[in-house]
C-alpha cells in the first residue's frame, strides 16, 4: 500500500524560479504536482480561449515549471479553475454567462461574499464547450499526466460553518437566502420548467420541490464535468482526469456537487477541518465515508490549519488508513516555515 500511496501537493505558480521551486518541492517527498494553470481571474499563459489572467501580463507562467518537474521526474497534473471566473474583459463580452440569484441579480453586479465570487453557469452549453476548449488547449500546449477541475459547482448557497460569521447577512444555521441561491438566470429557469412544469423562482424553501431543485443544479454540474472529461478522453486518452471536491458529508447542499456520480479518475476531497469547526480526527470520518464507498480519492489537507508536527502526522496517517490513494496538500509555498520540516518527516514516514 505505501509504495502506491500518492503523495501531491497543489503549487500556486507566480513566476517564480521554476527550478528552484520543483527541487524544493520534491525535497519535501512529494511526487506529484497540481500546478495552478488556470487561475481565478483566468489562464496563467497566453490563451486562444479566455481573457489571460491581468497579472499574468501576457507571460507563460507554466511552461517552465512543467518542463522542469518533468525533468526532475515529477507527475504533473493541470489545475484548472474552472467556473469561478473573474475577468473584466470576459465579464463585459459574455455577461449573459454569468449567473444570477433568486433576486434576479447578476453575480456580475453583486458577487456573493467576497469581490470575486463571479461564476459561470453550469446549464450553458456555450460554457461547457468553452471549459472543454480551455481542457484541451492545456493539454495541447503542455506535457500533463492529467487535467484538475476546481471550483467545477455552483457559489455556495450554505457556507462552512467557520466561514459563516465573515460575512454580513449569512445566517449562521443552515438556511438558504436568496441573494447567496444560484442560480436562477433564463436558461436555469426555463430548462427546469420545462421539466418540471414550474419556474423554480416560486418554489418555497424546504418543499420537496425544492430538493428536486437542488438535485436539478447538482445534475447540471455533472453534465459539465462528464462533456469535458468525455471529450479530453477522446483526444488523450492516457490523461487522468480529476477534480478537487467538497467533502462528501456536505458537498451537494452547500455547492451542488454530486461528486460521487461524475465517473472521474481520482477526486481530491478538500478536508479542511477548521473551515468545518472540526478538529484532525474529522479528516478521518470523511476520509473512510469516500474511500469507504469505494470511490478513489486523494485526502486534500490544509497544511496551515496543522498546529503541530504530530496533526500533521496524523492527518497524512488518516489518509494512509482509511484506504484512499494518497494525499494532496494545500498548498505550496508553505505560509510558515516549520510546516516544510513537518511535511517532509510526515510524508517520509507513509
Amino acid at each position: 500500500m505505501r509504495g502506491s500511496f500518492r503523495k501531491a501537493c497543489w503549487v500556486h505558480l507566480q513566476g517564480r524560479d521554476a527550478r528552484s521551486d520543483v527541487e524544493r518541492i520534491a525535497r519535501l517527498g512529494f511526487e506529484e504536482v497540481l500546478p495552478n494553470v488556470v487561475a481565478v481571474g483566468g489562464p496563467l499563459y497566453p490563451s486562444r480561449v479566455r481573457p489571460q489572467h491581468p497579472q499574468a501580463g501576457g507571460r507563460d507562467l507554466v511552461g517552465e515549471f512543467v518542463k522542469e518537474a518533468k525533468r526532475r521526474g515529477l507527475r504533473v497534473h493541470a489545475w484548472i479553475v474552472s467556473l469561478c471566473y473573474p475577468n473584466p474583459a470576459f465579464e463585459s463580452s459574455h455577461r449573459d454567462w454569468y449567473v444570477v440569484n433568486r433576486l434576479g441579480v447578476s453575480c456580475v453586479d453583486e458577487p456573493p461574499y467576497v469581490p470575486h465570487y463571479k461564476w459561470l453557469c453550469p446549464s450553458r452549453p456555450e460554457v461547457r464547450d468553452n471549459l472543454t476548449d480551455l481542457f484541451l488547449e492545456v493539454a495541447d500546449r503542455y506535457e500533463v499526466d492529467g487535467l484538475h477541475f476546481d471550483y467545477i459547482r455552483l457559489p455556495d448557497a450554505l457556507l462552512p460553518k467557520a466561514l459563516r460569521r465573515k460575512y454580513p447577512g449569512v445566517p449562521l444555521e443552515d438556511v438558504a437566502k436568496p441573494e447567496f441561491d444560484y442560480c436562477y438566470c433564463k436558461v436555469c429557469r426555463e430548462k427546469f420548467a420545462e421539466e418540471e412544469g414550474v419556474d423554480p423562482v416560486e418554489i418555497p424553501y424546504g418543499s420537496d420541490l425544492y430538493e428536486k431543485w437542488i438535485a436539478w443544479r447538482a445534475r447540471q454540474v455533472t453534465e459539465t464535468v462528464k462533456h469535458v472529461a468525455s471529450r479530453v478522453k477522446r483526444a488523450y486518452p492516457g490523461l487522468e482526469v480529476s477534480a478537487a471536491v467538497f467533502p462528501l458529508s456536505v458537498a451537494l447542499r452547500y455547492v451542488f456537487q454530486d461528486w460521487p456520480s461524475w465517473g472521474l479518475d481520482l477526486y481530491h476531497p478538500m478536508l479542511y477541518h477548521e473551515f468545518y469547526e472540526k478538529s484532525v480526527e474529522w479528516i478521518s470520518e470523511e476520509a473512510k465515508a469516500s474511500a469507504g464507498r469505494g470511490l478513489p480519492v486523494s485526502v486534500g489537507v490544509l497544511a496551515d490549519f496543522m498546529k503541530s508536527y504530530s496533526e500533521m502526522e496524523q492527518a497524512f496517517r488518516y489518509a494512509l488508513e482509511s484506504g484512499a490513494r494518497g494525499v494532496t496538500v494545500f498548498a505550496y509555498p508553505l505560509p510558515r516555515p516549520e510546516l516544510e520540516e513537518w511535511v517532509a518527516k510526515a510524508l517520509a514516514g507513509i
